[in-house]
């Protein structure tokens, strides 16, 4: 049997270092499935305590901040004073009936403002205010549930949800269409190339035609 002699070509001689102490290095994550089940059991035991109010309260959309991120739509901390005022609501109030309140946030566009104000609005709709006194309901700035109501929302049960009324994705992909004849004879390049033309020489157009028109 043939000899093994020293390695061929000038490579680099190893020099792994096995003596190290790795075992301080690694990470182990043997407690997991009992975090797992330390979750399960407080969930379970927020939702009892709350009972029968949904286990989190509705949160206001806001954009997220920088131009970079401000395209993003998010779950912000508080409605704004203004925002509640519209709706028919006192700070006070909106706190007992599961609305966040932030009084430092302020509407810094008519859009924003408005958009809080219908989703405060769909959930005042939504909502089911149970009477303190069972088949005395009460009225107020939102009025109590009737017996009916009650019987309803019972029959539903409580709402889990992490999020209160979720914010509606639109689809930014549109969806595959057939190609029309239409389609195949129309020239997109060379209609792209006019459009830019006119676009670059637009202002050269409208100053002549204001100087012929003087």
């Amino acid at each position: 049997q043939k000899e093994r002699g020293m390695v061929k070509h000038n490579n680099q001689i190893h020099n792994v270092h096995f003596h190290k102490d790795w075992a301080r290095f690694t990470k182990t994550w043997f407690n997991q499935p009992m975090r797992k089940k330390r979750r399960v059991e407080a969930r379970q035991a927020k939702a009892a305590k709350s009972f029968p109010r949904p286990t989190e309260n509705l949160r206001p959309i806001v954009r997220c901040p920088t131009r970079r991120y401000n395209l993003k739509l998010r779950n912000g901390k508080g409605f704004t004073f203004e925002e509640l005022k519209q709706a028919g609501l006192t700070a006070k109030f909106a706190r007992t009936i599961g609305i966040t309140v932030d009084h430092r946030r302020v509407n810094k566009s008519v859009e924003s403002l408005n958009m809080n104000v219908d989703r405060l609005k769909k959930y005042l709709s939504k909502l089911v205010l149970l009477p303190k006194k069972e088949n005395h309901p009460k009225k107020g700035i939102v009025n109590d549930a009737t017996a009916e109501q009650v019987a309803q929302a019972k029959s539903i049960g409580q709402n889990t949800d992490k999020v209160i009324m979720p914010i509606e994705k639109a689809a930014l992909r549109e969806k595959n269409a057939p190609i029309t004849k239409e389609m195949k004879e129309e020239k997109i390049f060379f209609k792209i190339r006019k459009d830019k033309t006119n676009a670059k020489y637009n202002g050269r157009r409208i100053a002549r035609a204001d100087e012929e028109s003087k």
